[in-house]
């Protein structure tokens, strides 16, 4: 029974009927994900280990709910990891998935460069865009968008070749209510951090972030909590329009409302914060930049300029809307001149019929769903206490 730790799940050991598990391939909150032999099939497979906790329980039900949903899309096609279904090790919920190289992230680091060249940048950017866009057409919202949630299929092979993965914290959009706080800091929007009205876009914010990352070889928001990064984004790209400063439920704990100035709000400064808060503002941000456009500066700088470096910020600019009503939606970016030179579209995403998605999982003595298909909505304290570990905080 999986409890505390990856020692609970040996090489050599064997998970449910099945599986014989050849290595530890990652540990994170949820438990384990080991690397398994199927010996029915002899495929190798990802197998994500759930802990048995009530709670880890019941969001591994929420997340096979809604991978179901996912099973009437082309996992090739649309970019997204494939799932082969679920099993019981002991208590233990365990998901099977197809077996994936490397995160982004991981691909970034071992690769030691400053960034990606526009070349790469372009193929990575489309075929997560596109995953969006199918799984918008669904209504499905990732919410949890991050280097480390997408892989790269096979660096050898297939260096650009990405899809994405981890739907548990993902959810219905039609669910999607005001004051959920989902997914890591670094790449959040800015209308979660207030608990404004939000929208599927949630998801483009998140892409623009990662494009700018990609671009720089540097975050572009690394803020721990939710002042600094708000901060950050007003140090570079300005302040939200007041409209939708006036509809976040949580605008007072970072910004001050002026009786009568324009704009109607000012954001606290890090003595205000403080003493409004206790939290200690930590401006870890190592590069500062004034707009977006610093962007190709430092590309142009790293990697000398390419023609299409302007048509890239353009893209991220889009992506990076302070308003998200405005904001590019990802079937849109998919049409952006940045996607036209000798990039092979795939085809646009269509709505499908939710009756069709198939409810068989792999193994045989399956339970019942967990009654609900869409993300438990998580209302937390006021985020001005809300400090995350890293990026990958959740």
């Amino acid at each position: 029974m999986l409890e505390d730790s990856e020692e609970d799940v040996d090489i050599s050991s064997k998970l449910g009927k099945r599986h014989i598990v050849e290595d530890i391939l990652g540990e994170g909150g949820f438990g384990v994900v080991a690397k398994c032999q199927n010996m029915c099939t002899g495929r190798t497979e990802a197998v994500k280990v759930n802990r048995c906790e009530p709670d880890d329980m019941y969001q591994a039900f929420v997340e096979i709910s809604l991978l179901k949903r996912l099973r009437c899309l082309n996992a090739d096609t649309c970019n997204i990891v494939e799932w082969n279904g679920y099993f019981f090790h002991e208590e233990n919920i365990c998901m099977t998935f197809e077996v994936l190289d490397v995160s982004l992230d991981t691909y970034l680091t071992q690769r030691g460069n400053p960034g990606l060249p526009v070349t790469e940048i372009r193929p990575v950017l489309h075929q997560v865009a596109t995953a969006l866009s199918h799984l918008h057409s669904i209504g499905v919202v990732h919410l949890d968008l991050k280097p480390e949630n997408i892989m790269v299929v096979d660096r050898t092979q297939q260096p650009v070749r990405v899809k994405i993965i981890d739907f548990g914290l993902s959810g219905l959009l039609s669910e999607i209510k005001q004051g959920l706080r989902q997914g890591s800091t670094w790449y959040m929007a800015p209308e979660m951090i207030l608990a404004a009205p939000l929208n599927e876009t949630l998801d483009m914010w998140s892409l623009g972030v990662i494009a700018a990352e990609l671009a720089m070889g540097c975050p572009l928001y690394p803020g721990n909590i939710d002042y600094d990064v708000l901060s950050y984004i007003v140090e570079t790209q300005g302040q939200p329009p007041d409209d939708v400063l006036d509809r976040g439920t949580w605008t007072p704990l970072f910004f001050h409302r002026q009786r009568k100035k324009r704009p109607l709000w000012r954001i606290k400064s890090p003595e205000e914060f403080h003493h409004d808060s206790g939290c200690h503002p930590e401006g870890r941000r190592n590069s500062r930049l004034s707009c977006l456009d610093d962007i190709g500066h430092r590309m142009a700088r790293q990697a000398g300029h390419h023609s299409d470096q302007q048509t890239l910020l353009s893209l991220i600019k889009s992506m990076l809307h302070l308003d998200a009503g405005q904001r590019v939606k990802a079937r849109e970016a998919l049409q952006h001149p940045f996607f036209a030179p000798g990039v092979q579209r795939k085809e646009d995403a269509q709505t499908v019929d939710l009756s069709e998605v198939r409810e068989d999982s792999e193994e045989d003595a399956q339970p019942e769903d967990s009654g609900r298909e869409g993300v438990p909505q998580h209302h937390v304290q006021p985020p001005a206490l809300s400090v995350g570990l890293n990026r990958g905080s959740k």
